[in-house]
C-alpha cells in the first residue's frame, strides 16, 4: 500500500514536470524561470535519473508485486530524462553475459515499440503492456541455466 502511494505521488510529481516542460500553456509559454520544481530538476537532473534508475531497477530485478503502479511514473521518467535512459540501457546491456546481450537489447528495443513522447492514457497503457512483457522476459532470462561467470545477482546490475 505504502508503495503504491508512493508510485502515485512520484507518477504526480513526473507527469507535472513532464506537462509543464512539454506543454504550452493559453498564454503562449510556460514561464519556467518562475517554476520552483522546474528549477530545482534543471539545476539537478540526477535527482531524476536516480529515480528512474531506481524504479527501473526495482521493476527489472525485484518482486515488483505492484506493477502497474510502478509504470506510472517510469513513463514519464523516462520521456524526461531520454538521453539518460539510452545511457542507462547500454549499460545493463553491456553488463550482460555475451550470449544474452542481444535478447537484452531488443527487450528494451520491444519496450517502447509504439511509444509516444506523450503521457496520454491510450500510451501509457501500451506502456504498461509493453513493461509486463519485458519484466516477464527478464525473469525467464534471470531464471534460467546459472553459469559460473563471477558476477553477482541481477540486483546488482544497475548500481550507481
Amino acid at each position: 500500500m505504502v508503495c503504491t502511494g508512493c508510485c502515485a505521488t512520484l507518477d504526480h510529481i513526473v507527469t507535472y514536470l513532464f506537462k509543464t516542460l512539454h506543454q504550452k500553456s493559453k498564454k503562449g509559454t510556460v514561464d519556467l524561470e518562475t517554476d520552483a520544481l522546474v528549477k530545482v530538476m534543471k539545476h539537478q537532473p540526477s535527482i531524476l535519473q536516480q529515480m528512474l534508475a531506481t524504479v527501473l531497477n526495482i521493476i527489472m530485478f525485484e518482486d515488483c508485486r505492484n506493477q502497474w503502479s510502478m509504470s506510472r511514473p517510469l513513463l514519464p521518467l523516462i520521456l524526461l530524462n531520454n538521453e539518460y535512459f539510452g545511457q542507462l540501457r547500454q549499460q545493463i546491456i553491456s553488463q550482460q553475459a555475451p550470449d544474452k546481450q542481444g535478447a537484452m537489447a531488443q527487450w528494451f528495443d520491444s519496450l517502447m515499440e509504439g511509444i509516444e513522447p506523450n503521457l496520454l492514457t491510450k500510451n501509457r497503457d501500451k506502456f504498461t503492456q509493453n513493461l509486463s512483457v519485458f519484466r516477464r522476459d527478464i525473469n525467464d532470462s534471470l531464471k534460467g541455466p546459472v553459469t559460473s561467470s563471477g558476477g553477482g545477482s541481477g540486483s546488482e546490475m544497475m548500481t550507481s
